[in-house]
């Protein structure tokens, strides 16, 4: 499975130009699947950018960010969420991203115009906060109709490896047996080793 950034895709060669041309698998000529993220995080309205090709401000909401894949065309498409460093100190943050990624998913779901071609994957946050993380998941569950694959979030960012370790093995006993789960970020060999049975790992390293 080959990976897009969302934001990149859209900045150049546009996510107009890759549907025109068959998607991003047909663009780069590769004949396997694909996935791409939802582009950003940590913003209640939407993600900002600025380009560093021409220094255009892009917003990325989840409705821009969900028809935006949508255009790009991978197989596996990402909700936008809200992410947090799972070293940071402050509870409430946590909280507040764990929540507005709910918020996000739902309009993620009302904007993804080919649910039948592409797998919107649902994000668990909640950082190493195991609490979070069942509140996260339990309203994810509510969702699975739409939901045909889940991402775990918010790890491989400094934590404590029993930290990481108890997180994964949380997310994985709680989500739903029969769907994909995929590991964000890890690239340490023992990353991978813990994740292994979690089916779909996408590397940082």
């Amino acid at each position: 499975m080959i990976l897009g950034n969302t934001y990149h895709l859209e900045n150049r060669p546009g996510s107009s130009l890759l549907r025109h041309l068959g998607g991003l698998s047909t663009f780069v000529d590769w004949n396997r699947s694909s996935l791409t993220d939802s582009g950003g995080f940590q913003m209640e309205k939407g993600v900002s950018f600025q380009s560093p090709i021409d220094g255009e401000q892009m917003l990325l909401t989840p409705e821009r960010s969900t028809r935006i894949q949508n255009r790009i065309g991978a197989n596996v498409i990402m909700a936008l969420d809200d992410v947090v460093s799972s070293v940071c100190l402050e509870a409430k943050r946590f909280e507040e991203a764990t929540h507005r990624t709910l918020r996000w998913i739902d309009r993620c779901i009302a904007a993804h115009q080919r649910p039948s071609e592409q797998a919107l994957f649902g994000i668990i946050q909640g950082g190493v906060d195991l609490r979070l993380r069942s509140t996260c998941i339990e309203e994810m569950n509510t969702r699975d109709a739409h939901l045909p694959g889940y991402a775990i979030g918010g790890l491989a960012g400094g934590e404590e490896k029993d930290a990481f370790c108890r997180v994964v093995a949380q997310c994985a006993s709680k989500l739903p047996v029969n769907k994909p789960r995929y590991v964000m970020g890890v690239g340490y060999p023992l990353d991978l080793v813990v994740s292994f049975g979690k089916q779909t790992m996408k590397g940082s390293s």
